[in-house]
């Protein structure tokens, strides 16, 4: 192995290791902003780290500046033709639109939070509500686009096309320099700045806490066991990340010798097929065995909660240990029933070959919906999440079978339910919602084909698609994490024989109901004729038109939801506290939130 694979594959495993850790970091905020809505607990903003005027000046100009810097320089040295130009020109005035209407939304939002103090934010406030300013801005990219292809390969569209090529880029930089200018001037007159990062920096400061705190262990506890429980539970739930792909192959040319050459990715590759040499697969270690491999890794968990809960001389940790290993022991059989009819279809255990099979059909959404359903219901059990949190319940078992631990110990145990949501909401991703596949994005750019039909067609470059494909597990990975945590706040506890009453008598015969229905349909489908395959590809492209129109309708329902005026309503739930209501409140403020 050369020193080029070598380094190719620690950047990797870096990479995972840290989507993996900030996503599960990202997911404690969600919690803890839960707990402050839901439950009146402190939430997550309080941690502030102030900087200086000037430092945070500078810190806001310095990247508008470098990305203006940026995009000049690629528009300066690059010179595309014929229809790469036009899908540049597209890429280019739909950019510029988005800077726009995405600046102009986040200036009003904030203006809405701590008020108007010049002329600009006047402007801006008589605009409205900032959910105006996202509509207007969908609404000129839908224009863009359809204008596009009414005017496709016509003088006027060709008129248009060098219109956006030439204007789109600099408008998106002095978007980028006004916006950095603005954030520079509000922050002039301010002694200093707190930064807060969303309110991020608070699991952050838990994390290091944890460190210094002290450890604590059981004076009739098995030492040994007791150390070794939390390393079995975090480390096996961190590398099952290595075996999801979370992007396609990356193609750099290569030396006479045949080793690649990281300075030169292929401008572009061909639709079918895939580089052979300078080949790097976005995935840390691609086995034959993938979903194998998932399997038997998992399952170690069970082992790490086990001896957390028998080591610690303490009744409620043991009681909390066999649960969780009973718990965890019957939904695995269900996890991995719910894969087989996803195996039979894909008919292979490497993830990456599933996604393949997926941009080339459908995803798995569509041909294995109700395994999917089983699939998360039995993931959310596996990481001990509510409503499945029996093993942790702390109103029957204070803290369940790390009830014991304390420190980084704790911390581990406690984080490792995170990274197995993350890793859980990765498999799903690749499994039934294509992985790194975007509908319609080839590996030489974009084609929206229904069938024979070819409705546009634009170039892109390799670097250009392999980002979107990033992107895109990225975005449903966190969608994924989403639903879980929303799951997280909505539903109460199960009893603990309506869990195992859940498992052994419910999902369990419905993951075998669906192996049976899934061979049946394969046996029917097998049996038809070339006909039958070509209107099994046309509804292929359908569903995939059906995932862009659904992702344009969630993408604006949730910025909705995000931009929408909070509404807060005051909730009396005691005699107390209607009786401090009537004499006027109390005398001291309440710690907020």
């Amino acid at each position: 192995m050369s020193w080029i694979a070598i380094v190719i594959f620690v950047v990797k495993a870096l990479w995972v290791l840290a989507f993996g850790m900030g996503l599960a970091t990202v997911l404690t905020w969600v919690d803890r902003r839960g707990g402050a809505m839901f439950q009146d607990r402190v939430g997550p903003h309080r941690a502030v780290f102030f900087l200086p005027r000037n430092v945070a000046q500078a810190l806001v100009a310095l990247p508008g500046l470098l990305i203006a810097g940026g995009v000049g320089f690629y528009v300066t040295t690059r010179e595309a033709h014929g229809a790469d130009r036009m899908g540049h020109a597209a890429f280019c005035m739909h950019l510029a639109i988005f800077a726009v209407w995405a600046t102009g939304m986040l200036v009003a939002r904030q203006i809405r939070y701590r008020g108007i103090k010049n002329s600009f934010d006047n402007f801006i406030d008589s605009l409205g509500d900032p959910r105006r300013i996202f509509y207007v801005g969908v609404a000129v990219h839908a224009v863009v686009l359809l204008g596009g292809l009414m005017f496709r390969r016509t003088p006027v569209g060709s008129w248009l096309a060098e219109i956006g090529y030439a204007s789109g880029p600099a408008v998106f930089a002095g978007v980028v320099l006004g916006a950095s200018a603005y954030g520079w001037y509000v922050i002039k007159d301010e002694k200093r700045v707190g930064i807060r990062l969303a309110g991020l920096l608070h699991p952050m400061a838990d994390g290091l806490k944890t460190i210094v705190k002290e450890d604590l262990v059981p004076p009739k506890s098995d030492r040994l066991l007791h150390g070794l429980a939390p390393i079995i539970s975090f480390f096996p739930v961190l590398v099952l990340m290595a075996i999801v792909p979370f992007g396609d192959t990356l193609c750099f040319g290569t030396n006479q010798e045949g080793v690649i050459e990281l300075g030169k990715l292929l401008p572009s590759v061909p639709r079918e097929g895939v580089c052979v040499e300078g080949a790097v697969p976005l995935q840390v270690v691609d086995l034959n065995v993938g979903m194998l491999y998932f399997f038997a890794i998992a399952g170690t968990g069970v082992v790490g909660a086990a001896l957390a809960g028998w080591s610690s001389d303490n009744k409620f940790s043991l009681l909390g240990g066999l649960r969780a290993a009973s718990q965890m022991v019957s939904y695995e059989v269900t996890l991995g029933l719910t894969l087989v009819g996803a195996l039979m279809i894909y008919g292979t255990l490497q993830m990456d070959q599933m996604v393949q099979w997926q941009a080339e059909n459908a995803w798995g959404i569509f041909v294995q919906p109700f395994a999917f359903v089983l699939f998360l219901a039995a993931a959310i059990a596996e990481s001990k999440r509510v409503p499945f949190d029996l093993p942790e319940g702390e109103s029957e078992l204070v803290a369940g079978y790390f009830t014991e631990y304390s420190g980084m110990k704790f911390t581990m145990f406690f984080f490792s339910e995170y990274i197995a949501v993350v890793v859980s909401s990765a498999v799903m991703a690749t499994i039934f919602f294509g992985g790194w596949h975007v509908p319609f994005l080839e590996r030489d750019g974009l084609m929206l084909a229904i069938g024979d039909t070819v409705l546009f067609s634009a170039q892109l470059s390799h670097g250009a698609v392999i980002l979107l494909g990033v992107i895109s597990f990225i975005i449903k990975v966190l969608a994924l994490c989403w639903v879980q945590a929303a799951i997280r706040w909505t539903l109460p506890r199960f009893r603990y024989d309506q869990l195992m009453r859940l498992g052994w008598r419910m999902l369990l015969p419905a993951s075998l109901v669906n192996v049976l229905a899934t061979g049946l349909v394969i046996l029917g489908l097998q049996s038809g004729g070339p006909q039958t395959q070509q209107v099994l590809g046309a509804v292929g492209d359908l569903s995939m038109a059906v995932v862009v129109i659904a992702d344009v309708v969630l993408t604006v329902l949730f910025v909705r939801f995000l931009l929408a005026p909070p509404q807060k309503r005051k909730l009396v739930a005691s005699s107390a506290a209607r009786l401090i209501a009537q004499v006027g409140g109390l005398k001291s403020t309440r710690m907020g939130a």
